[in-house]
C-alpha cells in the first residue's frame, strides 16, 4: 500500500507461516556502505531500553511530520496520507501487523486459521483487551470494524484491499472467536490484516471519534497543526516510556529539519537527504539509517497520450540516470534499482539486465513514437515532495531529458491538492511503500486504489490472484519473479532507486527501532526519553 498517498475516494502464529517465505525482508547488508549518519551513536540509541524503563517514563517526545488539511482521527476516511497514518497508528490496532523486519506477527489477533480450501478463516483474539473507553475489545468489534470498512453508503479508500471478505458473513462464535468467510480462496489474510490502514475500532465511539485499543489517547487533534496524546496505561503490548506525544505537522522537509536543529523537536519523519548529514554532524543529534522497503516510483499513465505508447514509456526509462539521482537527489542513502518493486521480498529476481541510462536509445525511441525537434515532447511530473528525495528525482530527471529535447516540468503541490486529483495525473511520483502482495495489488491491478498509472496488464492480473490465494510459498514465489519480469519489461513505472530511510532524533530519545517500512520515527514501544 501506498501509506503516503491514497486517493480520496470510494513470528508468533503457526498456520501458514511458512507461505511468509516470499514476504520475508531482504537482508541489511543489501544497503551497506550508505552515505553519512552517525553509526556508533545510531546503534546505541537504537539498541535501547525494550523494557521502557530507565527513561523518563513521566516525560514527553515531540514529533514533526509534514500535515494535510484533510487528516481525521477516524481511520475509515476516504483520503489518507502519511500524517493521518502517523495518528493512526498511535490510536488504534491490526488484527496483525509487520515487525520492524517485515515479518507478520499476530496484534488483536491471537491465532488465524484457514479451512482446507482456504476460503473460511476462524480468528482467535487476545483475551483482556481494553478499549479507550473502558470497553473489553470483542468479536462483535472485529465484525464492526470489517463492516464499516466494507459499508458501500460510506465510501472507504482502503475497501478495495478486503474485498474478498463477505460483509454479511461475518460469524461471532463467541466473544473472542470470529469466522470470516472469503468470496474466493486465499492464503494471505494474516498479511492481508497487517495492512497499515485495515486498522480495527470498537463499536462504541469516544469524544465523537472511533474508540481504539492502541498506546495513546487522543488529547486534542487540529488538521494541519498539532496532535496532541496521552499514554494508554492500559495498553496491551509493550508500551513507551514516556507519557505525553505531540505531533507538530508543518508545510516541508525543511521546516521538519529547522526544527529539529531548534531544539522544538524530538524526532523528524523525515528531512531532505542533503540536510542528514549536517544534522548527523550535529551536536545533540543522531540519525538512524534503515534498509527500506520505501520507495518512490515514477508512474506513467498509460492509458493517456505519450504513455499509452510502449516507446515512450521505454524512452523514459533511458533516460533517467540512477546513480546521479542516488548521488545527487539522495546524498547517497540509496542504492540504484531496475525498474522492478523487488527490495522486500526474498524470492528470486528475475534474471534480466541492468538498465542504465542510453539518451541516444531513448531519443531513436522518441523519434519512432512521433516526438522530434519539428514535435517536441513535453510534459509536467507532478509531486507533494512528501518524502525526501522525491522532488529532486524530479529536477533531475528533467534536466536529463532536456539533453535530447523533451521538456519535463517538475511540479511540487501541497498534499491536499495533489490528493484531490489523485488518479488524474499524466506523469506522476507515487509511492511503494508496503510489502509485495499489498503493492502488486494496489498499485497495478485495474480497481488499485493506488495504480496511478492506470496499469491494466491480464496476465499480471492472472498471477497476482494466484499468489493470494494459494498458501505454497513455492507458487507464491513463481508469481512474484513472474510478475516481477512484467514489471521490468511492459511495466508503467520507473524504479530508478530504493532509498535508505534516515531518521533524524535528539538524543534524549532512546529506543527508536530500524524498520523495513520506514516507522521508525512514529513506532514507540519501548522508546523512552531522559
Amino acid at each position: 500500500m501506498n501509506t503516503q498517498q491514497l486517493p480520496p475516494r470510494h513470528r508468533r502464529w503457526t498456520v501458514l507461516a511458512a507461505a511468509l517465505a516470499f514476504a520475508l525482508p531482504f537482508t541489511l547488508a543489501a544497503c551497506s556502505g550508505s552515505g553519512g549518519g552517525n553509526a556508533s551513536s545510531t546503534e546505541a540509541s537504537a539498541s535501547g531500553d525494550a523494557g521502557g524503563s530507565g527513561g523518563n517514563s513521566e516525560g514527553s517526545l515531540v514529533l514533526g511530520v509534514m500535515g494535510n488539511s484533510a487528516d481525521q482521527i477516524d481511520p475509515y476516511s476516504e483520503q489518507s496520507s502519511m500524517s493521518g497514518l502517523v495518528i493512526w497508528t498511535q490510536v488504534y490496532d491490526g488484527l496483525t501487523h509487520i515487525a520492524y523486519d517485515g515479518s507478520i506477527e499476530m496484534a488483536l489477533a491471537e491465532s488465524m486459521t484457514p479451512n482446507e480450501t482456504n476460503d473460511v478463516w476462524t480468528v482467535k483474539l487476545k483475551d483482556g483487551i481494553k478499549t479507550h473507553g473502558g470497553h473489553d475489545f470483542t468479536a462483535d468489534d472485529v465484525i464492526y470494524s470489517l463492516q464499516r470498512m466494507l459499508d458501500p453508503e460510506h465510501p472507504y479508500a482502503a475497501a478495495f484491499q478486503i474485498q474478498i471478505i463477505e460483509r454479511d458473513e461475518l460469524v461471532k462464535i463467541d466473544d473472542l472467536t470470529v469466522e470470516i468467510h472469503l468470496n474466493q480462496p486465499y492464503g494471505m489474510l494474516p498479511e492481508l490484516m497487517a495492512r497499515e490502514r485495515l486498522k480495527m475500532t470498537s463499536q462504541y465511539e469516544l469524544d465523537g471519534n472511533p474508540d481504539g485499543t492502541g498506546m495513546f489517547n487522543v488529547v486534542s487533534f487540529t488538521p494541519g497543526r498539532e496532535a496532541k496524546f496521552t499514554r494508554f496505561d492500559d495498553y496491551w503490548g509493550e508500551k513507551p516510556g514516556f507519557k505525553d506525544l505531540t505531533v507538530l505537522f508543518f508545510s516541508d522537509q525543511e521546516a521538519v529539519a529547522n526544527a529539529l536543529r531548534g531544539g522544538q523537536i524530538d524526532v523528524a519523519h523525515a528531512v531532505p537527504f542533503t540536510d542528514a548529514k549536517t544534522l548527523a554532524a550535529t551536536d545533540g543529534i543522531e540519525i538512524i539509517e534503515s534498509p527500506s522497503a520505501s520507495h518512490l516510483t515514477l508512474d506513467m499513465r498509460m492509458d493517456v497520450e505519450p504513455f499509452s505508447d510502449d516507446r515512450v514509456r521505454e524512452a523514459f526509462r533511458l533516460i533517467i540516470n540512477r546513480q546521479l539521482t542516488v548521488d545527487n537527489a539522495y546524498g547517497g542513502y540509496a542504492v540504484v534499482a531496475n525498474d522492478i518493486n523487488g527490495n522486500n521480498t526474498s524470492c528470486p529476481l528475475p534474471d534480466v539486465p541492468q538498465r542504465e541510462q542510453d539518451l541516444d536509445k531513448a531519443k531513436e525511441l522518441l523519434a519512432q513514437a512521433g516526438y522530434d525537434e519539428s514535435n517536441p515532447l513535453s510534459v509536467e511530473l507532478v509531486t507533494d515532495a512528501f518524502n525526501p528525495g522525491m522532488y529532486e528525482t524530479a529536477q533531475l530527471f528533467a534536466q536529463e531529458a532536456a539533453k535530447i529535447g523533451v521538456t519535463v516540468e517538475p511540479r511540487k503541490l501541497d498534499a491536499a491538492t495533489f490528493l484531490d486529483n489523485w488518479m488524474e495525473w499524466t506523469f506522476v511520483i507515487n509511492w511503494s511503500g508496503s510489502a509485495y502482495p499489498e503493492m502488486s495489488a494496489t498499485h497495478f491491478l485495474p480497481d488499485g486504489e493506488d495504480n496511478a498509472s492506470h496499469f491494466n496488464d491480464p496476465e499480471y492480473t492472472e498471477l497476482n490472484i494466484k499468489m493470494q490465494s494459494t498458501a505454497d510459498p513455492v507458487v507464491q514465489c513463481e508469481c512474484v519473479t513472474a510478475m516481477q519480469l512484467i514489471e521490468y519489461e511492459r511495466g508503467s513505472v520507473i524504479v530508478p532507486v530504493y532509498q535508505i530511510d534516515v531518521t533524524p532524533f535528539r538524543d534524549r530519545v532512546h529506543g527508536l527501532h530500524q524498520d523495513l517500512y520506514n516507522r521508525t520515527s512514529y513506532k514507540y514501544a519501548g522508546v523512552t526519553v531522559d
